[in-house]
């Protein structure tokens, strides 16, 4: 058969040419990826002499092009986040990788690297935080910059406007909360190696990773508002300033992260530690969604000022627990508990906020506000307001609140175990009932460390008597009663999790491990030099001492219900 017309070609010669013109075009394509791979320059493509470049400074003069913005560095066509009163870039490479990532372009001048001994050891320079001198040079001025490697991903921040909202009484919740001043600009994030920022699909893992988005930000936390080192609340956004949800560093999909300072840890791990161990507890868990919060470290730049190490939080929200429409998140805030009559004054009031609890899912205008509380309210009865241990192991998820009752004990949360938490009201299928389920966030205070008005700088101190029980005695009592076998339960994840998650040489094993990324990424150096009144320290010989004590104590303490 022939389609064509003419004489001669046949449709197998359409089919095998064809794929012979497409495998061509593969060909092309697949040599056009390596030029353009091989086009990359690493910063080894501006070395000169050191005689070369004071010969480059003599024949010009000195003058501010970074401050005018008419020369800078370029990234893969972003700009590289410069620190503005050093004179110093920041640029994200993989610790351990020992070969350069990312396309490095000057713009409106061009660079000349000093040669240094570091260029050939990339891995060292990071973990020492050394700072290779250059210069960016027009025709006739020249700007003297400083270069540093990173193997941390690093966050630029621009601020472009600030907005302060007020809101009616009416509007609790945002009135008490949200009523801080609001910080808009756009937002800029470097990671070098896999990564799961959005990329283009069939991209090579390993390849640099930049995001860039409008972001809305503000200060958050209590502690944060006493230190120059602030905590703060991000909001990723389109070019509408609509929220739009971005996955940063491996973590999942969401529009709002936390910026966690860790001001108040000297070692810069608690935070982290507790959170990876979490996790672990909750994937071990196929039955119910006990997801917490996660983090990754960073180094943040914000209009010009290096602000040091900081961890990346993903918060527990409605997408993190896959809730439903009739699912219930609260966020408990402090150490006390409302009375019932609070409760029914907010509900009375429309409120979603009855101090220290805020009903964070769903909203009022979904669901009426005497619906939102229901759950928390029949909680609250059992277990506080008319004590009844029988409802209160019927209300709530037997093995969740193990397992909270074991990660508090294990990681001695001074501030978990009675606020710091999240209430989960999980309806139950088929039945007009919830199971609450109770979730940790804000883990800085653990591992022995502890909240003190009186201590110097952070208002942090070293509690070393491992004896000390991190729980609530209403949780303690729930167990210790075991009116239908709660202790059976609770011997019996302490026994697992003993055997691997919980066990003394994992716990110590992940606080050195993150020490080690800390020291050899230079961002702990950094932060440390930034932050003197910290109190920051790399030792971990009391910390560990503190574990191993702790869990030893531990093994008894459960081993006795």
């Amino acid at each position: 058969m022939n389609i064509s017309g003419k004489r001669g070609l046949s449709v197998r010669f359409y089919q095998y040419g064809g794929l012979l013109l497409f495998s061509i075009w593969l060909l092309l394509g697949s040599l056009w990826a390596q030029g353009k791979k091989e086009e990359v320059c690493p910063i080894t493509d501006y070395v000169v002499s050191s005689e070369v470049l004071g010969e480059l400074a003599a024949g010009r003069e000195e003058g501010d092009l970074l401050e005018q913005k008419e020369a800078g560095l370029y990234l893969n066509g972003y700009h590289v986040p410069l620190e503005k009163e050093k004179k110093l870039f920041y640029i994200s490479q993989p610790a351990e990788a020992g070969e350069w990532r990312g396309d490095l372009k000057p713009y409106g001048a061009e660079l000349y690297v000093s040669e240094d001994e570091y260029l050939a050891k990339l891995p060292q320079a990071i973990g020492e935080g050394h700072i290779f001198k250059a210069l960016l040079c027009t025709k006739d001025r020249y700007q003297e910059i400083g270069i540093v490697l990173t193997g941390m991903p690093v966050v630029d921040i621009e601020t472009e406007r600030e907005e302060t909202q007020e809101y009616p009484i009416e509007d609790i919740d945002n009135y008490v909360f949200n009523s801080e001043t609001r910080y808009y600009g756009d937002i800029t994030v470097f990671q070098s190696g896999n990564s799961a920022l959005p990329g283009k699909e069939g991209e090579v893992k390993g390849e640099y990773q930049i995001l860039r988005r409008k972001v809305c930000y503000h200060e958050r936390g209590q502690n944060s508002a006493l230190f120059g080192k602030k905590s703060y609340a991000v909001k990723l956004l389109d070019q509408k300033e609509k929220g739009i949800s971005e996955p940063l560093f491996g973590m999942q999909r969401s529009a709002d992260w936390k910026l966690l300072a860790m001001y108040s840890d000297p070692n810069k791990l608690r935070d982290k530690v507790s959170m990876d161990l979490w996790e672990e507890i909750a994937k071990g868990e196929e039955r119910f969604n006990e997801r917490g919060p996660e983090m990754e470290y960073c180094e943040v730049i914000l209009d010009g000022q290096y602000m040091g190490l900081y961890g990346m939080m993903l918060p527990v929200d409605e997408n993190t627990l896959e809730l439903g429409e009739q699912d219930v998140l609260y966020k408990v805030l402090d150490w006390y508990m409302p009375e019932e009559a609070d409760i029914q004054a907010s509900v009375d009031q429309n409120y979603e906020v009855c101090y220290p609890v805020r009903v964070r899912y769903p909203k009022k205008e979904d669901v009426p506000v005497g619906k939102l509380w229901e759950p928390v309210r029949e909680y609250f009865t059992c277990k506080y307001w008319r004590m009844d241990f029988n409802a209160y192991s019927e209300i709530t998820c037997t093995e969740n609140l193990a397992d909270y009752y074991i990660f508090i004990q294990a990681v001695s949360g001074f501030d978990n175990y009675l606020k710091n938490t999240y209430i989960l009201a999980k309806k139950v299928d088929g039945t007009p009932e919830w199971k609450m389920l109770t979730i940790p966030w804000d883990l800085n205070y653990t591992f022995g460390n502890c909240y003190d008005y009186d201590a110097d700088k952070n208002y942090t101190a070293f509690n070393s008597d491992t004896s000390v029980n991190y729980v609530e005695p209403v949780l303690e009592q729930l167990f210790r009663s075991s009116f239908n076998g709660e202790a059976e339960i609770l011997k019996a994840r302490w026994e697992k999790y003993r055997a691997g998650t919980l066990s003394t040489e994992h716990i110590i094993d992940l606080l050195q491990e993150n020490m080690d990324y800390l020291c050899n990424t230079g961002a702990f150096r950094r932060d440390t030099e930034k932050w003197e009144d910290a109190g920051n320290s790399a030792d971990l010989t009391e910390v560990k001492a503190y574990v191993e004590g702790r869990m030893e104590y531990l093994d008894g303490y459960f081993g006795n219900f």
